[in-house]
């Protein structure tokens, strides 16, 4: 067998290659064309009918998805809009309570007043007494509530900030007959008068009771927040309004609400929702329409308050049934002798529904224009394609001759061209694969060949940095490897683990362990004996896992425990955490935070003076049953400064108590379900009860991984048993 070189053979490969081509193209383009004719024909006549057949239909029901994929978005997207408000109103509810119920912690202030102010601006927290109220005489009981409520005007300064630029009003109620508000515009003009005129003011002063309002009476009969219907405000306009009862301490005392007008919120609300001017509308779960675009007709909003389930046209009125029943989907129907598309989505947050129209004609209309223009173009195609092959084919035959004697030339020169420095290459490839990464190679074919010449000289650079990257990211890797470990003995250094050292003191037993999900972790627990009498207990959990916890971690338990011994009174537990508060809200732009449990024991009488700071409850066990602690529900450190409240009890011999961090009760097994604290509780009264607190601790460690099974630990799990034994 006679043996070629690879320039022979890339010489007879490529010109036979070229020879084949040219034959095989030149029959392929014979026969394309002639077939290409027929085809055309064929494929014109097929899409005129495709056009007028199956175009439209296809068009409808793709045109049906995308409206109610968009409806079911922007559905979503306004449900969240109004579980904004819903968290909101429920927050000015907590407000209302936290004042009514700790008046020690504020003074009475004073409020412009309707009667005695000569206008109210928009913006300006105001306070008015219904003409009730003013007859039968303002109680000092009433004066000092009102006064003591009027702090509810820091609040509503800081909120209104989240709606400016809507025509909306922020307000409480009160079951006595007086009213806290603060009213704002949406047009930014300067100062300007919640009052239109003169005649607006008078009647409001006359007539303006809150109890009588319809936002208070729904909101009176409900738990949490609620969107009330539709109703006609003071200002003569259809409002609708979020209102959720508060309470003080002897139970209901009002009701919190904001409002707005509905053509306001629909603006605000739904049309930004929709990113576009379009045909909308919102039914609530009585089938009344209370936002729409429609300003006219059986989809507009007229304060009549009709069921459109009973009022509507019959399609129409059997797709408010789907809509109440919180389904979703695409029906075609007819409004006023109009054609629509109408899809609808439920909002699961307030059990509304929104319905998006398109009119079927938006839709039929351009799919005719399609398939007109579509078909005048197909029949000049057809005569334009038959002119250009007949011409390509006697331009192809005079080309041929020519260009093959062209090809022979041009593959003897690429073969050459080729197979030179393939050569090279091969060589220098022998060198590296020895190693001498410092082989280089020059090129300048200007092809892809000088590209993998290039490509071998960036392979040996880049093999070259890998070699000494790799040694160093071996040395890196050790010695962050050695750091974390130095960190978390750091870490478990500062936590009191001697505990042997406290059997001296025979009033009590206690035992705390702590297990970080990451090598160093941001839970901690600390006790040490304060004035030789008290036995000071904390147990704490910073946001977030890792470093950043643990430095944090490390700054709270200095923190706290500096307080605690600043303290002259060592069961002021309340100011301990206020004054820690203080420290840890300075500077701290990560906007870190903990939860704090701490509490004193006096070891002579057994009282126990705790208070949390935004912490799990823990549980007392006595005489083998344990129960959650009441605790007050506190913010937690680091936030804002805030006061806090502190508890009292008194141990009896050999009561336990149990004191946890989240990472225990929100324990996640393999199915992502958590432990719960019910199952704390559970698990701690299974236990004997006269055991020591050791095995109590390491008893519970031992079935919350035996409820987690193989599942990774995602938070630091941290407890603290403690024994009085009198």
């Amino acid at each position: 067998m006679v043996k070629l070189s690879i320039r022979r053979k890339v010489l007879f490969i490529m010109l036979a290659g070229v020879l084949a081509t040219l034959l095989a193209v030149g029959g392929v383009a014979l026969y394309g064309m002639s077939r290409t004719q027929q085809s055309t024909a064929q494929e014109s006549k097929a899409l005129e009918n495709f056009l007028s057949d199956s175009l439209g239909a296809y068009t409808e029901n793709l045109a049906k998805e995308r409206l109610k994929d968009i409806t079911i978005t922007q559905a979503r997207h306004l449900d969240r809009e109004l579980l904004i408000v819903q968290e909101d109103v429920e927050y000015m509810a907590d407000a209302m309570h936290l004042i009514l119920t700790a008046p020690e912690k504020y003074l009475p202030r004073q409020l412009p007043d309707t009667r005695g102010e000569q206008d109210i601006l928009f913006g300006m927290p105001y306070i008015h007494y219904s003409s009730a109220l003013l007859q039968q005489g303002i109680t000092p009981a009433v004066q000092t509530e009102s006064g003591l409520a009027a702090n509810f005007a820091d609040v509503l300064l800081p909120m209104s900030k989240s709606y400016r630029g809507y025509s909306t009003s922020l307000y409480a109620g009160s079951k006595n007959g007086y009213l806290l508000c603060l009213d704002l515009t949406a047009n930014d003009n300067g100062p300007a008068s919640v009052f239109p005129d003169a005649h607006v003011k008078a009647e409001f002063l006359a007539s303006y009771d809150p109890r009588e309002r319809t936002w208070y009476k729904q909101g009176e009969n409900t738990i949490k927040p609620v969107f009330s219907s539709v109703y006609r405000g003071a200002e003569g306009n259809l409002d609708i309004t979020c209102a959720a009862p508060y309470y003080d301490a002897d139970g209901f005392a009002g009701v919190v609400g904001i409002s707005y007008t509905v053509e306001d919120i629909y603006q605000t609300l739904v049309e930004h929702a929709m990113q576009q001017k379009s045909n909308s509308f919102v039914l609530d779960s009585s089938g009344r329409v209370i936002f729409s675009s429609e300003k006219a007709g059986v989809l507009s909003v007229d304060g009549q308050a009709r069921d459109i389930r009973q009022a509507g046209e019959n399609g129409l009125a059997e797709t408010a049934k789907s809509m109440t029943a919180g389904e979703s989907g695409v029906v075609s129907l007819t409004i006023a002798d109009k054609s629509y598309y109408l899809a609808y989505a439920p909002m699961p947050t307030t059990g509304w529904s929104l319905g998006v129209l398109l009119g079927t004609s938006e839709v039929i209309d351009p799919v005719e224009q399609v398939k007109d223009y579509v078909v005048t173009n197909m029949e000049a195609f057809q005569k334009t394609m038959h002119d250009s092959i007949s011409d390509i084919l006697l331009k192809g035959l005079l080309l041929l001759i020519p260009l093959l004697f062209l090809l022979m030339y041009a593959s003897a020169f690429l073969a050459e061209r080729i197979t030179k420095p393939i050569r090279r290459l091969a060589e220098g490839a022998k060198e590296i694969a020895k190693g001498d990464f410092n082989q280089k190679f020059s090129l300048n074919s200007g092809d892809e060949l000088e590209n993998l010449a290039a490509s071998f000289n960036f392979m040996t650079d880049e093999l070259k940095k890998y070699t000494e990257n790799m040694a160093k990211a071996a040395a890196e890797k050790e010695r962050s490897r050695t750091e974390l470990k130095v960190a978390a003995k750091i870490q478990t250094d500062m936590l009191p683990r001697n505990f042997a050292d406290f059997d001296c003191q025979p009033e009590f037993d206690i035992y705390a362990m702590m297990e970080p999900a990451k090598n160093v972790g941001g839970d901690f627990y600390d006790f040490y004996m304060l004035q030789g009498r008290y036995l000071v207990i904390t147990v704490a959990d910073v946001s977030g896992k890792g470093v950043p916890a643990a430095l944090f971690m490390a700054k709270s338990q200095s923190v706290l425990k500096n307080c605690v011994l600043r303290i002259n009174n060592p069961e002021d537990m309340a100011g301990v955490l206020t004054e820690a508060n203080k420290e840890l809200c300075s500077n701290n732009d990560a906007a870190m935070f903990v939860t704090v449990f701490i509490g004193a024991l006096d070891l002579q009488t057994g009282h126990f003076t705790y208070a949390s700071g935004g912490h799990c409850p823990p549980l007392l066990g006595q005489d083998g049953h344990y129960e959650f602690v009441s605790m007050a529900t506190n913010c937690v450190l680091g936030l804002m400064e805030m006061p806090y409240i502190q508890h009292s009890l008194d141990l009896k011999p050999q009561d336990t108590l149990f004191v946890y961090t989240d990472g225990v009760s929100e324990a996640m097994n393999e199915q992502r379900k958590m432990f719960t604290e019910a199952r704390i509780k559970a698990a701690l009264n299974d236990l004997p009860a006269a055991q020591p607190v050791t095995d109590i601790l390491q008893q519970m460690y031992a079935v919350i991984r035996q409820y987690a099974g193989n599942a990774e630990q995602s938070d630091d799990i941290t407890m603290l048993g403690l024994r009085y034994n009198g």
